[in-house]
């Protein structure tokens, strides 16, 4: 039997079911929801049998487990529950927002159980990389800090921007060569008008970066572009749906970018 990898990938917002306490109540259609998860990223990242996986079913219009969860209250476009997507659409119907009780049984079933695994990881197992996954929109959509510009197609993170100033979650050594081994397999795609691949640009990190990112575990966020699999030659717009063909050979190119890491670094 194949030996896992010592890396946790853990990804935070490749959902897109709605909580059993909250259906009924949402306002935002199916599309809506698919277009602001972070679309077939549990897929494209689901290397289970490789590494150890911690990943969300739910929406993150709903339970945004990237969020301090002292962030409940209604936030406009932000917080652990929503009340407004990325892009504008209303996520509840009029005057409808969980509770106070109803926010912390929700937070027990989904948001905490989440944390509690990815802890349970990290002390049980002998973890020397944590990969925090994400897909991400091909233009800064409004209110990011790239709002309107064009994204590479790989980005990767060591910079925890969040609480007070700016901490490196690994050495940069770390990072240019994952950086360096993605390129090695995605030089030849061609989705972006950007630069193909960067390094904290742009910076999204989160309440993950900075709650694991202080540990003395080495920790990157990976960021992929959609555009590599979200147009018209892979994507059906009528299901919804992307050519699972497409997401198995991007799945093994980025596995087969990790594994190269791997290689020089778990010795």
């Amino acid at each position: 039997m194949r030996h896992k990898l010592p890396i946790l990938v853990i990804i935070p917002h490749g959902g897109r079911q709605i909580p059993d306490e909250l259906s009924g109540y949402e306002q935002i259609d199916e599309f809506g929801i698919f277009i602001e998860s972070d679309v077939y990223a549990n897929e494209l990242f689901n290397f289970d049998t490789a590494v150890f996986i911690v990943n969300s079913f739910i929406s993150r219009l709903f339970i945004d487990c990237d969020r301090p969860p002292v962030m409940t209250s209604p936030y406009p476009e932000d917080g652990v529950i929503k009340q407004q997507s990325i892009s504008g659409r209303k996520i509840f119907k009029d005057t409808i927002f969980p509770d106070e009780i109803a926010i912390k049984n929700i937070l027990n079933r989904y948001y905490h159980s989440f944390h509690q695994r990815i802890e349970k990881i990290i002390s049980d197992e002998q973890i020397k990389l944590i990969l925090e996954c994400h897909t991400m929109m091909p233009v800064g959509p409004r209110f990011a800090s790239d709002s309107g510009r064009p994204r590479p197609l790989i980005n990767i993170e060591n910079i925890n921007k969040n609480g007070s100033g700016k901490q490196k979650t690994c050495s940069d050594e770390l990072a240019d060569f994952l950086l360096s081994s993605f390129k090695k397999y995605f030089n030849n795609e061609e989705f972006t008008v950007s630069e193909k691949f960067s390094l904290n640009k742009p910076a999204f990190s989160g309440y993950i970066m900075e709650q694991y990112g202080k540990l003395k575990i080495p920790m990157l966020r990976l960021s992929v572009s959609s555009s590599l699999y979200l147009n018209d030659k892979y994507f059906n717009y009528d299901y919804l749906t992307v050519d699972n063909n497409r997401i198995v050979e991007l799945r093994n190119k980025i596995l087969a970018g990790i594994e190269k890491y791997s290689a020089k670094y778990f010795q």
